[in-house]
């Protein structure tokens, strides 16, 4: 059986492939080998459009109830975009990409009862600035809640 942080970081890419360019997206996700779970590397030749989902955190804190755990998972999300045009037109295109992501996520809060909430947060850059010229970059982080009962499993 995978566990939960597993069920979790799919449920996430799922959604992230969601994300088709039609309906309230305006960016175009959906293809095949688009959105990876991981970080990106150097060599990960992976063009955009495409995202990345990656564990950032996950703590364990007391539950409402003795002998439960409420468990908080910080998810890393990078996704890029191709952008011509100016610096501005890259940064603009860039806010569309974090609002697609905030979108596709809040669109399920619970991950199809995988979790309680859901909650993202995140920034919006033209890649110019970190050395990726021609590209819209979102970083976002959701933040997912669920409880868990003590000594199940081990």
């Amino acid at each position: 059986m995978a566990s939960n942080t597993r069920a979790i970081l799919s449920a996430v890419a799922t959604r992230l492939a969601a994300i088709n360019g039609t309906g309230v997206y305006v960016n175009d996700l959906s293809a095949s080998g688009r959105v990876r779970i991981g970080s990106p590397g150097i060599a990960d030749g992976t063009t955009p459009p495409c995202a990345w989902v990656g564990v950032g955190t996950l703590n364990s804190e007391h539950g409402p109830q003795l002998g439960r755990y409420k468990r908080v998972l910080v998810l890393d999300i990078e996704a890029r975009v191709g952008a011509d045009g100016t610096p501005d037109a890259r940064a603009l295109a860039a806010a569309d990409l974090l609002d697609d992501l905030c979108a596709t996520l809040e669109s399920d809060r619970t991950l199809g009862g995988t979790v309680l909430d859901v909650i993202v947060t995140g920034a919006s850059f033209a890649g110019d600035e970190y050395g990726i010229p021609g590209c819209a970059i979102a970083m976002a982080s959701a933040t997912v809640y669920w409880h868990a009962i003590s000594g199940a499993g081990v």
